[in-house]
């Protein structure tokens, strides 16, 4: 298996490292290479706070490194001047306005097809296990859709319009910086 920080360290040693190259060349080969390998399939993802720490984690000092921020210096450097100096946003601003654009996505669907039926069923029997339950789909969903000051009953009416719910997905991205 190819691991992303493999991935990160190959491209580091052929370009990342050189002082010739300019820094939005670096992180747009950054965003373009590593964060597709990264996320990829991330909008289906049920994601837990402890994943979520790992992913920013590796963006962070992928971010530190492409930034030449210097071990030494990380603790006076805050990860925001970091993000801003790199144009680039958090892991969970990812995360969420790709689940966002997703469910967007799925609602527009037609009936007949598959993800939808799987995002609006329900079991017929089965029961759940008593004490703390694992987080499902929906319940990630929910939680961004209040973190961007959405009503998650009114999801349905607010993706009919394409263009306007793409605006809403783009402005969520700052809900979480």
């Amino acid at each position: 298996m190819y691991c992303k920080s493999t991935a990160f360290g190959q491209l580091s040693k052929r370009k990342q490292d050189e002082y010739g190259i300019r820094l939005d060349t670096k992180v747009a080969v950054y965003k373009a290479v590593i964060l597709t390998v990264l996320l990829y399939g991330s909008e289906t993802w049920t994601v837990y706070r402890r994943q979520i720490a790992k992913l920013d984690y590796f963006h962070m000092r992928c971010l530190h490194r492409i930034a030449h921020v210097k071990w030494q210096e990380q603790k006076e450097v805050p990860n925001t001047d970091v993000l801003q100096t790199c144009g680039v946003i958090g892991i969970e601003a990812f995360l969420a306005t790709a689940q966002l654009r997703w469910a967007g996505h799925v609602v527009r669907m037609s009936d007949l097809r598959l993800p939808k039926q799987v995002f609006y069923g329900q079991l017929q029997s089965g029961t759940r296990s008593q004490g703390g339950q694992f987080k499902c789909y929906k319940d990630g969903l929910k939680f961004n859709l209040k973190l961007c000051n959405m009503d998650p009953n009114d999801l349905e009416e607010m993706v009919k319009d394409k263009t306007s719910w793409q605006a809403q997905c783009q402005a969520a991205k700052h809900s979480f910086e």
